[in-house]
């Protein structure tokens, strides 16, 4: 007769532990396929909305980890914001598109849950799973780019910065997901043995995350990662002394590769070498916004036009087409602010609040000599910070892979504060309140499909645009639910 652990550890061999971590497998193989087997935008918002509408659909046959999604203060907060969502949404001039919005944002708060839910019941051993997991997928997309690298040196061309991010219609959208997946790399660091040898394939992936945030000159997500290395040294002492130190060895690390691969080997192939930190440099000098005043003087009127319930979700895009600057404002804040309301946006900052209360609580009660878990609390404390703070000038929680990785972010987040915390006994849910859950998610699911089934073949298959599309996207497209935003 098997113990308990027996069965646990029996189970969790071969194809047994990926069904054990179905959802968490799905996230990372939808961030493999958008980083390596899919290319642009469109094709990229496919799979995240395939991502999320199977994700729901498995859930559906099971649906018990439906009834926490809206526990406490801040999961009513968070119902509120969403409540509020399908309100505007349904005043707005395009109904369809708002309700995809909120649809898609209850979605990925979903996914994000149930892998949470995996993390919950087994702690670190799953964590530590799904952290390999990823650095499987950042390790395919590392090869990628070595494929680029090697044979621009071979060929006798110059590196481009958009050879750091093939497969992306923009740089800044990896830029985006890198803001989310580099803080769980370095803890994928941290927690692999010394005497592993994944530890050295994890310190180069990395490594090269680092090396493409400064060879793309990723402001937002570098100044996401200052700040939280500031919150982190502040809140967590000295339990965040290991994370630290593995920043600061890749962040080096990075810098020294930058100079021997991108500066001092080119010229001995006849190439000119980068000079991107100069660069960076210049461009902030001329323009530190990068032109996104305009954006945000936008989105500020439009927030005083509107105040009460915004011009509903995603129709930034909407009203912004004759800047033709972004279809989204590249602040959170205002934007949230400006398509869904200010009592939106007090809603869902009392949510993130009093989430972030909970995680800092947990992670200051982890005892002194539990280094493992404080490394893993000084790194989703600065997961957070990075991602908040990215999002202030950037689209991190607009494009499709990176709203992935904000998910897988959250799921960790979610599952290692609640494996930590001893949670009162759950009443089991009435009846009512299941089926309501239920339907919820149904509903979600044909908001997201309705919403874009008639685009989908098109814009996977990179068709031209309709008679309608062309006129609100004149010049250079902006995206936002497709790659051309603008409606």
């Amino acid at each position: 007769m098997l113990t308990a652990d027996e069965f646990q550890l029996v189970s969790d061999k071969g194809l047994g532990i990926f069904y054990r971590m179905r959802f968490s497998v799905l996230l990372c193989f939808a961030l493999f396929a958008n980083f390596i087997l899919f290319a642009g935008h469109d094709q990229q918002r496919v799979i995240q909305i395939g991502t999320v509408t199977l994700g729901a659909s498995i859930l559906l046959v099971n649906p018990a980890v439906t009834t926490r999604l809206f526990a406490g203060y801040g999961g009513r907060a968070l119902a509120t914001f969403l409540v509020i969502g399908i309100i505007t949404a349904a005043a707005a001039f395009s109904p369809n598109f708002a309700m995809f919005e909120v649809a898609n944002v209850f979605l990925l708060y979903l996914l994000a849950n149930v892998i949470a839910f995996e993390i919950e019941r087994h702690g670190q051993h799953r964590l530590r799973l799904l952290l390999c997991c990823l650095g499987v997928v950042c390790t395919a997309y590392l090869y990628l780019f070595l494929i680029v690298y090697t044979s621009a040196i071979s060929l006798g061309h110059r590196l481009a910065v958009d050879d750091f991010t093939p497969n992306f219609s923009n740089i800044r959208f990896f830029n985006h997901t890198q803001t989310s997946t580099l803080p769980l790399l370095l803890l994928l660091c941290c927690l692999t043995p010394r005497t592993s040898k994944l530890r050295w394939l994890w310190l180069a992936v990395t490594t090269y995350w680092w090396l493409a945030l400064y060879a793309t000159s990723a402001r937002g997500t570098l100044m996401g990662m200052a700040a939280g290395c500031a919150v982190v040294a502040l809140v967590a002492r000295q339990r965040a002394m290991p994370y630290l130190r593995m920043i600061g060895l890749t962040a080096i690390s990075a810098v020294a590769a930058y100079y021997v691969f991108l500066v001092a080997v080119p010229p001995m192939f006849g190439i000119e070498g980068m000079n991107a930190f100069s660069d960076t440099l210049n461009r902030t000098a001329a323009d530190p916004t990068s032109a996104r005043t305009y954006l945000w003087h936008r989105a500020l009127s439009l927030i005083a036009q509107h105040p009460w319930l915004g011009v509903g979700p995603m129709h930034f895009a909407h009203h912004a087409g004759d800047l033709h600057l972004g279809a989204h404002p590249h602040d959170w804040l205002v934007q949230i602010a400006a398509e869904w309301g200010l009592p939106a946006l007090l809603c869902l900052l009392i949510a993130i609040g009093l989430g972030l209360r909970a995680l800092v609580r947990t992670g200051l009660r982890v005892p002194t000599g539990d280094t493992d878990n404080q490394t893993i609390f000084a790194a989703l404390l600065m997961g957070a910070v990075a991602i908040l703070v990215d999002g202030l000038v950037s689209g991190i929680f607009v494009m499709p892979q990176s709203q992935l990785g904000v998910a897988l972010y959250l799921g960790c987040a979610l599952g290692w504060q609640r494996h930590l915390t001893a949670a009162a006994p759950q009443k089991v849910p009435q009846r009512a309140a299941r089926l309501l859950m239920t339907a919820s998610v149904v509903a979600a699911m044909v908001a997201v499909i309705a919403a874009v089934w008639s685009d989908v073949p098109a814009r996977w298959r990179d068709d031209n645009l309709t008679p309608a599309q062309q006129a609100a996207n004149m010049g250079m497209l902006s995206p936002r639910l497709w790659t051309a935003g603008y409606f």
